[in-house]
C-alpha cells in the first residue's frame, strides 16, 4: 500500500504558492507517479515509470528557465549501489512503499521516498532536499537489509548523473593539499570536454589528490556544480559522450565491502547538484552560499574568522613559562585564539601534559590565556599513538594494520583504528576528558590521514572496508559523539595541511587549513584554488614566516583565520608594533572576505607576474582587492574589478597610498584602477565602497 504524509509547512507552501514563492515544497502526482521538489530557484523532477523504474527527469532553473534533462535513451537515477552482487540502478524495478514530506533544519523541505527492490531483499529510502533561495538539490540514500542474513554492499555511487547535452561543454575541478604538497596545492584544473576522448578523473577525500567538487558549463554559460559529502576516498569521473549527446558523472566510494546485519541500514554519503549561470567564479560563489546556508558548522562567535597564535613556531621547545610570555605578547598584538600545538604531551597517545614542561598541567596556562581575553586551543592528533604509549602498550591490537604502500607515519607514531569499536570509545572519552580538564575552546585536529586504511582481520570492521568504516563509523562517529557532550567546542581541520577538503568536512569543522607551508607565494596559490569550491573561512593559513614587511603579512590575509606561527617572544619592538597594526587591518576586512564573492582576477600566482584577488560583498556592494608584487619588473597595475553595478558611483581608496578615486562601476570595470606597487615585495589593499 502507498501512503503519503505531508507536513503543515509543505501544505502551507502549496497553498500560498502565489504569495510565498520562496517556500520550498514537494508534490506528488499519483497518476503520472511523478514527484517535483522545488523552491524559488530550482525545480527537480523524478518519476516512477510504467515499468516501475525510478528515474531522474530534469533539473530546471527558475532564474533563466534552462533545463538540464535526463537523456531519453539512457535515463539516470540518484540510486546506484551494488548489494549482494546485484546492481541497483536506473534499470531496477521497484515497488513504491511510502512517501512523506517534512521540514528540515535551516528552513528546507525533505521529500522521502521509500522503495522496495524486487531483485534483492532491501528497502531503499531516498531523501531529496531543497532550501530557501538555494538553486541546489541535496540527496542521500539509505538501504535497509531485509534479508535473514548479513548483506555485503560493495559499490556505491554518489554522483550517478546523466544529462542531455548537445553543444560544447567545459569543466573545472580543484586539487587539494596532498601529502605535504608533494602532489598538489589546490590547482584549478579546467578541461574542455569536447577535446577529450576519455573521462576526467578526480581522486578525492583524505589522502586523495582533489577536492570533492566539480563544475560544468555549456557554451551559453548554463552550468551545474556537484559536491559530495564523504571524507573517505572516492574516484569521481566526468565524461561528455559527444556522439551520444550525453554528459555523465560518477563518484564511487573506494574499497567498499560493508556488511550490514538484518534490519540494519547502509548509508550512502550525501551529495548535491546545483544550477548557476556564469563563469567559474559564479559556480564557486553559488556553491559557497549553499554550503554556508545548509551544510557548514555554525560560526563560533562574533568577529570570526579569528586572529590566532599557534605555538608550532617553537616546535617542541615549549613550556609553561615560554607560553605564558607568548600569551601576553599575543594578547597585546590583538590575538583572539591562543593554541598550544604539538609537543605539549610527553608521549603521543598519552594525552597528559608533559610533567617537565608543564609541572602544573595545562589548566593554569589555559586559565592565564582566558584571563587575557583569548580563547584556548589545543592540538590533538587523537588517532595517533607511539608504540610505547600506555594505550598501545595495553592494547597493541588497536593500531591500524597498514598496507605497505601506506607506511607514512605521524612523527613516528602508529595510527589508531577509529572504526574498531573499543579504540573508538577510548578516543571519544579521551577527547572529552582532555577538553574538560584543560578548559579547551578550540580543538586543532591533526594526524597522518584521518581516514586510515586498516586491513586488520581482528577489528570490528571488515578488513576490506576501512575506507568507508573509518570515515563514517570512525572519524565521523567520534566527532558526533564528542559534539553531543561538548556542543560549544570549535573544531579546526588540519589534515596534513589541507588533505581532506570535502563537503562533509565543512559540516564538522568551523575552518580548515589549506596550506601547511609558511611560504607566502605557495600560500597564495592554495588560497586561489581553494576559494573556488569552499567558503573563504575554510581556508586558514599558518603564517610561520617572520613579519618583515607588508608583502609577507598580507599574503596570509585572504581567507579564514589568520594564524601567526612565529616565535613572537623574539620579535623586536618595531616588529610587534608593525604586526599589531597589520592585525587591526585584517580585522577590519575579515567579515567582508568571509561573506563575499571571490573573483580570481589573475591566474594562480607563480611569482612571475603581479597577482590580485577580489572579494565583493554582494549585499552591500563593498569590495576589497589584494594586489601583490614579488620580484617582478612591473611597478604598477591596472586592476579591473568585477561585480560592480555599471551605473553606480564608487569611491576607491588604498591602504598604502593617499590617493582616492571616484567613478561609476562600468568605468572601473573597463578602464581599471591604477595601483602603484613601488618596490618588490609589496602588497597593496584596494577598498571599493559604493556611494
Amino acid at each position: 500500500m502507498v501512503t503519503r504524509r505531508t507536513s503543515l509547512a509543505a501544505v502551507a507552501g502549496a497553498l500560498l504558492r502565489g504569495s510565498a514563492e520562496n517556500v520550498p515544497r514537494a508534490q506528488f502526482d499519483p497518476v503520472s507517479r511523478t514527484w517535483n521538489i522545488e523552491n524559488d530557484r530550482i525545480v527537480a523532477l523524478f518519476r516512477l515509470d510504467d515499468q516501475d523504474r525510478f528515474r531522474f527527469v530534469s533539473l530546471r532553473s527558475l532564474a533563466d528557465g534552462h533545463v538540464w534533462r535526463s537523456p531519453g535513451a539512457e535515463p539516470s537515477s540518484p540510486i546506484s549501489f551494488l548489494a549482494g552482487g546485484v546492481n541497483v540502478t536506473a534499470e531496477t524495478r521497484f515497488t513504491l512503499a511510502s512517501q512523506s514530506t517534512t521540514g528540515t533544519a535551516r528552513g528546507g523541505v525533505r521529500l522521502t521516498i521509500q522503495l522496495e527492490v524486487r531483485e534483492v531483499p532491501v528497502s531503499v529510502r531516498l531523501e531529496l532536499e531543497v532550501y530557501p533561495g538555494q538553486p541546489f538539490l541535496r540527496y542521500r540514500t539509505a538501504v535497509e537489509n531485509r534479508a535473514a542474513s548479513p548483506l555485503a554492499f560493495t559499490a556505491a555511487d554518489m554522483l550517478p548523473w546523466k544529462f542531455e547535452v548537445t553543444g560544447g561543454l567545459r569543466g573545472l575541478f580543484v586539487g587539494q593539499w596532498s601529502w605535504g604538497g608533494e602532489r598538489a596545492n589546490f590547482e584549478p584544473h579546467e578541461v574542455d570536454f569536447d577535446t577529450l576522448q576519455e573521462p576526467v578523473e578526480a581522486f578525492t577525500g583524505a589522502y586523495g589528490n582533489h577536492s570533492t567538487w566539480g563544475a560544468i558549463r555549456d557554451s551559453l554559460d548554463n552550468g551545474v556544480v556537484f559536491g559530495w559529502e564523504f571524507d573517505g576516498r572516492a574516484r569521481a569521473h566526468a565524461f561528455h559522450r559527444r556522439q551520444d549527446g550525453i554528459f555523465e558523472t560518477d563518484a564511487q566510494v573506494q574499497q567498499l565491502n560493508h556488511s550490514v546485519a538484518p534490519g540494519q541500514e547502509f548509508q550512502i554519503p550525501a551529495a548535491f547538484a546545483g544550477l548557476y549561470r556564469g563563469d567559474w567564479d559564479e559556480a564557486g560563489y553559488r556553491t559557497q552560499r549553499f554550503v554556508e546556508a545548509v551544510l557548514a558548522a555554525a560560526v563560533p562567535g562574533p568577529g570570526f574568522p579569528y586572529v590566532a597564535f599557534d605555538s608550532w613556531g617553537y616546535q617542541w621547545a615549549i613550556d609553561e613559562a615560554t607560553l605564558r610570555h607568548a600569551a601576553e605578547r599575543a594578547a597585546w598584538l590583538g590575538v583572539e585564539l591562543f593554541t598550544v600545538d604539538f609537543g605539549w604531551a610527553a608521549v603521543t597517545g598519552d594525552w597528559h601534559a608533559d610533567p617537565v614542561k608543564f609541572p602544573n598541567g595545562l589548566r593554569p596556562l589555559s586559565d592565564w590565556v582566558h584571563s587575557l581575553g583569548m580563547k584556548f586551543g589545543l592540538h590533538l592528533p587523537f588517532a595517533e599513538a607511539m608504540a610505547e604509549s600506555q594505550v598501545l602498550t595495553e592494547h597493541p591490537d588497536w593500531a591500524v594494520a597498514v598496507n605497505p604502500a601506506q607506511q607514512r607515519a605521524y612523527f613516528g607514531a602508529l595510527g589508531l583504528c577509529l572504526s574498531h569499536l573499543p579504540a573508538r570509545e577510548w578516543v571519544i572519552s579521551e577527547i572529552i576528558r582532555v577538553v574538560r580538564q584543560n578548559g579547551v575552546d578550540w580543538l586543532l585536529q591533526d594526524g597522518e590521514n584521518m581516514v586510515k586504511g586498516c586491513f586488520a582481520g581482528y577489528h570490528t570492521h571488515d578488513p576490506g572496508d576501512s575506507n568507508y568504516s573509518n570515515s563514517v563509523e570512525g572519524l565521523n562517529a567520534v566527532q558526533e559523539a564528542v559534539r553531543r557532550e561538548l556542543p560549544d567546542l570549535a573544531w579546526e581541520n588540519c589534515e596534513d595541511g589541507g588533505n581532506m577538503q570535502t563537503f562533509n568536512m565543512v559540516r564538522n569543522y568551523v575552518t580548515s587549513i589549506v596550506n601547511d607551508n609558511s611560504d607566502f607565494l605557495v600560500t597564495r596559490r592554495s588560497i586561489h584554488g581553494a576559494t573556488y569550491p569552499f567558503p573563504p573561512r575554510y581556508t586558514d593559513r599558518y603564517m610561520e614566516s617572520t613579519p618583515w614587511d607588508i608583502y609577507r603579512t598580507r599574503s596570509h590575509f585572504f581567507g579564514g583565520p589568520l594564524i601567526v606561527m612565529d616565535r613572537i617572544t623574539g620579535w623586536a619592538d618595531w616588529m610587534a608594533d608593525f604586526m599589531r597594526r597589520e592585525i587591526a587591518i585584517y580585522k577590519s576586512i575579515r567579515e567582508l572576505i568571509r561573506d563575499a564573492k571571490v573573483y580570481h582576477l589573475t591566474p594562480p600566482p607563480d611569482g612571475t607576474f603581479n597577482d590580485y584577488i577580489q572579494s565583493c560583498q554582494v549585499e552591500t556592494g563593498r569590495s576589497v582587492i589584494f594586489v601583490y608584487r614579488q620580484e617582478t619588473p612591473s611597478a604598477s597595475e591596472r586592476v579591473r574589478p568585477k561585480g560592480l553595478l555599471p551605473g553606480a558611483f564608487y569611491r576607491v581608496r588604498f591602504q598604502e597610498s593617499a590617493r582616492t578615486l571616484r567613478a561609476i562601476g562600468s568605468e572601473l570595470a573597463t578602464t581599471g584602477i591604477p595601483v602603484d606597487l613601488p618596490t618588490p615585495w609589496f602588497a597593496e589593499i584596494v577598498y571599493i565602497d559604493p556611494e
